[in-house]
């Protein structure tokens, strides 16, 4: 079972050199807070998949929704965890495999959201990886962020 987010892709800086620029935000209380993670010295990275693209501002047309549907809803995505600690916000940031998913099937941030599944988040600190399952007994389903 998963945590269920929905957010409007939004440009920021790329932390790494392993991600993406694009990043979408989920409440922290569904996330961080619930599970514990903070800034300290871990490495966080969410697990899921894309369930759905939508417009922000009016509907798909008939040939976005066939592309997406085609090559990017169903996808596997994996996001890079900032934890918010001065925001309400934590902020995930797409890989670069993940976001060329959306890319190129022309997503553009700010134009665009997506619905996503997350199932885990593999933590990595002191040279071991923990994974952690969220919400393993029942979806949960954060408002949009």
């Amino acid at each position: 079972m998963p945590l269920i987010i929905s957010s409007v892709l939004r440009r920021d800086w790329a932390l790494r050199p392993d991600v993406s620029p694009v990043c979408i935000y989920v409440d922290k209380k569904y996330l961080s807070q619930q599970y514990g993670l903070t800034l300290l010295t871990n490495t966080y990275w969410a697990h899921g998949s894309i369930v759905d693209v939508l417009k922000v501002y009016g509907p798909l047309s008939n040939a976005e929704r066939e592309t997406l549907e085609k090559h990017v809803i169903g996808k596997s995505a994996r996001l890079y965890l900032v934890p918010g600690i001065l925001t309400a916000y934590d902020k995930l940031y797409f890989d670069k495999a993940s976001w060329g998913i959306l890319r190129d099937a022309g997503v553009f941030p700010d134009e665009y959201k997506v619905k996503m599944k997350l199932v885990k988040v593999e933590i990595e600190a002191a040279g071991k990886v923990e994974e952690v399952n969220l919400y393993p007994y029942r979806d949960a389903e954060a408002p949009e962020a």
